[in-house]
């Protein structure tokens, strides 16, 4: 159980490299230092240029499989720099290239949280200052003798040729054959920090004066992060030299804005599907469907619900209808329509969302009602168990179920931290959390359940109190109850903190003390549900204790199966077959086959089940 839930938590962090990211770093390289190898014709420095003939043969064995054009770009490239061509030559050709290959990457990985040149400053202190000098002008104590010398990070013409993914992939891989090492123990965010704060530095000889606010309002992150100072000059001449200024020495200026609008993040996605669908990239395009639904749509679904519940069930259904049809390779008409109308549905939410401004009433109303929905199924499975805990009188079983809720409460604390001011939990990562751990509650309510029903009879459970208590407990039962009540609770901490993330955004500051009052009433009104459940199962006679206790533990079983198997397929793990048919969200039940037919199992095993303890009762008596 205890490797279950690490390697759950640790799909949180796995992005790997792709073969495209060490590509850009060849190229990038190439067109920033060949200036440092060759000059007027003639090679100025051996080493570097040596460096320049090995990257560039290392570039055809990367591009296996890809088009013909990039090759030959590829072979003319080895060519320019074995006839030792102009600078200008090789800087163009790379420019080319390297946008070529952004073209067929399906998505550009992006820093978890804004960057933070602070950290990064510190971090290159630490990890850089030794060769890259204290000031980054490549003149640190350990950089005599290295042939190539380390970057100077305040030359002005290197920084135009480089953009941001590249540092990046350069911090992540190092550079072949020379000082520069992998700085790939680094966490990713660590090593965003640090590229925007090298990228940076030579930035700070642009002005900034001739950046209008309307270009950082439109520009793409993923654009910018792939793009060089030289490409936003052609694109907007001096503006586009400060934009790129702008974008490394002041980051949260963009991904502020980036994060506070998921329908705009949901829009944008889903406009890169349909360059991928046009190429016949399903795969890709699937990704980038389930992208715009996880990082975008689901951060601001129950902020629409609240306004117009029929157009978030019909965004929702619309959108795993897409994944669907690309799934089945439908025509590219019909997928570019499909696009465009849910594109506009999106802006109808928008719309409506702007139009109720969230007001005090409706934060404090989705604060109570978020909290108290999820809360009410980690509370039945507290309650129920606990309560047999009492009946029992087992006090080790009692403190089991406290050790599960409040090692969950602390776990979603510290996931709350992480995901407010350590990482951004990728919306794949959450949904694969949320969906196994609710499949793994699942195995063990149901198995619970039967457990409780075989225990109805009175002279049973007698029989069960004298001798077998001990034993079973002995076995293993206090860590599988703990477990169950810590993954009942700490699914629906995660859950909610998801959307509490995006209602506090959404929300404002104006209306932070709505939403604290809303979590008061939601917490208050669940305790008084758990004192009034808790004595209620306390009066019950033995046999409808165990007997409802044990539909209940059936039934949350259910609902789980459902919400897990719902929540791996938007994280595309499963396939999807939509079916004509309504949700019912609070029981578990999406209009997918796949689902409904985990629960038809759920249900299938449980009479097959009890018919069979009616036999063995029967012929007991």
């Amino acid at each position: 159980m205890k490797r279950m839930l690490v390697a759950l938590i640790m799909v949180l962090f796995a992005m790997p490299l792709q073969a495209s990211d060490k590509l850009i770093q060849l190229i990038e390289y190439i067109g920033a230092d060949y200036k440092n190898a060759v000059e007027q014709g003639q090679v100025i420095n051996k080493a570097e240029y040596g460096e320049m003939i090995e990257f560039a043969s290392l570039i055809p064995a990367q591009l296996a499989g890809t088009d013909s054009e990039l090759t030959q770009q590829a072979e003319q490239l080895q060519q320019l720099i074995s006839d030792k061509a102009d600078t200008t030559e090789i800087k163009q050709l790379t420019a080319k290239m390297r946008h070529s290959i952004i073209a067929t990457m399906p998505t550009i990985p992006l820093p978890t949280t804004v960057p933070n040149l602070q950290r990064g400053q510190a971090l290159y202190q630490t990890h850089c200052a030794a060769c890259h000098g204290a000031t980054a002008s490549g003149d640190g104590p350990a950089a005599k003798g290295l042939d190539p010398a380390p970057t100077n990070f305040h030359e002005f013409d290197r920084y135009e040729s480089r953009s941001v993914f590249g540092l990046f992939n350069t911090i992540t891989l190092g550079v072949e054959d020379t000082a520069m090492t992998s700085f790939r123990y680094l966490d990713e965010q660590s090593r965003w920090d640090l590229a925007f704060y090298v990228g940076a530095i030579a930035s700070e000889q642009v002005d900034l004066a001739n950046t209008p606010d309307s270009l950082i309002d439109v520009k793409n992150i993923s654009m910018l992060l792939t793009s060089t100072s030289q490409d936003l000059k052609q694109q907007y001449a001096q503006q586009g030299e400060a934009l790129m200024a702008v974008f490394r020495q002041q980051p949260e200026r963009f991904f502020l804005a980036n994060t506070a609008n998921p329908l705009q993040v949901a829009k944008d996605t889903l406009a890169l599907v349909i360059p991928q669908l046009e190429q016949q990239h399903y795969s890709q395009a699937y990704n980038l469907a389930v992208a715009a639904y996880l990082d975008g749509f689901e951060l601001i679904e129950n902020n629409l619900s609240a306004v117009d519940a029929a157009l978030k069930d019909q965004i929702e259904t619309r959108m795993l209808g897409l994944r669907q049809n690309i799934q089945q390779q439908a025509a590219l008409s019909e997928l570019t329509a499909e696009i465009q109308s849910i594109q506009q549905l999106l802006s109808q939410a928008e719309q409506a969302l702007n139009n109720s401004n969230l007001a005090s009433g409706n934060v404090f109303l989705l604060a109570l009602l978020i909290l108290l929905r999820e809360g009410l199924e980690a509370l039945l499975v507290v309650a129920a168990i606990y309560t047999v805990a009492v009946k029992t009188e087992q006090p080790r079983l009692k403190r089991s179920v406290h050790y599960g809720w409040i090692s969950a409460i602390a776990l979603g604390a510290v996931t709350w931290f992480v995901a407010s001011y350590v990482i951004t939990i990728s919306g794949a990562s959450r949904e694969m959390t949320e969906g196994y751990t609710a499949l793994i509650a699942a195995g063990i309510l149901f198995y619970m359940g039967f457990w409780m029903h075989s225990k109805t009879s009175a002279v049973q459970w007698q029989q069960f109190i004298n001798g077998q208590v001990s034993k079973a407990l002995k076995s293993g039962a206090y860590l599988g109850l703990a477990a169950v009540v810590f993954l009942a609770v700490y699914r629906e901490i995660f859950e909610t903190i998801l959307f509490y993330q995006s209602l506090w955004l959404q929300g404002g500051a104006a209306h932070h003390m709505s939403f604290s009052l809303g979590i008061l009433a939601a917490l208050a009104l669940l305790a008084i549900l758990g004192v009034a459940l808790f004595k209620f199962a306390l009066k019950l006679p033995l046999k409808a204790f165990f007997g409802s206790t044990a539909l209940l533990m059936i039934v949350l079983a259910f609902v789980m199966i459902g919400k897990g198997v719902t929540a791996l397929q938007e994280a595309g793990v499963i396939a999807i077959n939509q079916l004509n048919a309504p949700t019912i969200s609070w029981l578990g039940i999406f209009p997918t086959a796949q689902s409904l037919a985990a629960q038809a199992l759920v249900v299938v095993l449980a009479v097959i089940l009890l018919l069979r303890q009616r036999q063995k009762k029967a012929i007991a008596s």
